[in-house]
């Protein structure tokens, strides 16, 4: 399809923008307006594709709403998949009053307490566990690319040593079932009433407060919900999740993992000439500056932030 005559029913064919997979999308259409996506695997990661439908697959057999699988030629890199439409959870909350976002957010919710119903042995080893050597490799990417790159500041002994420990906290919390990805670009509010999510092929188990975290203190969340409806859905989730009391100093720990992390991503991304990350860094440096500092992280990484 990409790059040759359209089969039937397709009649058009527009290129999606999109710079952080090695995947290519597309939206089609067929002669009656109907539309889907179609997804394309580069020849080297050709192979992929049939994981990550099963992936798909085991979500759907699950209770988590994901995209139906239309189309897929056997032996190609190529799917075609439902269109959830062009306004992502993001798009929609900003067009959304502010008085109705805690509901809509409360919605989000929906898909977590379904994968907290998962045991965590029913989920096939597509991916290695967040355990604590993978926690602390993520956080290499922050000390390459955030610190020693961008700030050419490369990370003292003592920085090191509190990543070390963080890792190795966030180690021994609670296991659940883990999207890994969870936020507000890869969720869409459908006319069903139903949450679909997208970006799933990451699918592990890892720390229970790891999704809700991303999806409440990242990308442009912050910036829609207030501090306090930001605790009350925290509150929300933990209810109906059944999650175990002292949940949050875990969701605190996973925080700064997950900014620092994220922080490290958005610096390799700049260095790659994506220059859009840039004020999404700037803006996650302040906001989780106090945490690191109430935290007891080093002064050597604070001052970095502060800068």
């Amino acid at each position: 399809m990409d790059g040759h005559q359209l089969p039937a029913p397709w009649v058009r064919q527009q290129p999606l923008v999109g710079d952080a997979s090695t995947r290519s999308y597309s939206r089609l259409w067929d002669s009656q307006g109907a539309s889907a996506i179609l997804v394309c695997y580069p020849e080297d990661i050709c192979w992929q594709i049939e994981r990550d439908l099963e992936v798909r697959a085991w979500c759907e057999l699950h209770g988590v709403r994901v995209p139906a699988l239309l189309e897929h030629p056997p032996g190609s890199g190529l799917a075609v998949i439902e269109d959830l439409g062009q306004a992502d959870a993001e798009q929609a909350l900003r067009k959304a009053p502010p008085s109705e976002r805690a509901t809509m957010t409360s919605r989000l919710i929906e898909p977590l307490v379904v994968l907290a119903d998962i045991a965590t042995s029913e989920l096939p080893p597509w991916n290695r566990p967040l355990d604590a050597t993978r926690l602390r490799w993520e956080l290499a990417g922050f000390e390459l690319w955030f610190l020693r790159h961008r700030n050419d500041a490369p990370p003292t002994v003592a920085v090191s040593s509190w990543l070390d420990d963080l890792a190795t906290e966030i180690d021994h919390h609670p296991k659940r079932v883990c999207h890994r990805d969870y936020h507000l670009n890869n969720l869409f509010f459908l006319a069903s009433g139903e949450v679909a999510v997208i970006d799933f092929q990451d699918i592990l188990v890892g720390p229970d407060t790891y999704d809700i975290v991303s999806l409440l203190h990242e990308r442009a969340m912050p910036h829609l919900l207030g501090s306090r409806q930001q605790s009350e859905a925290m509150e929300l989730w933990a209810r109906q999740g059944r999650v175990d009391d002292g949940w949050e100093l875990r969701a605190r720990q996973v925080r700064l993992q997950r900014a620092l992390k994220v922080l490290g991503s958005f610096a390799r991304f700049e260095a790659t000439g994506k220059s859009a990350y840039a004020p999404w860094m700037l803006a996650l440096a302040r906001e989780v500056l106090p945490d690191l500092q109430a935290a007891g992280a080093p002064p050597d990484l604070t001052d970095l932030l502060l800068d």
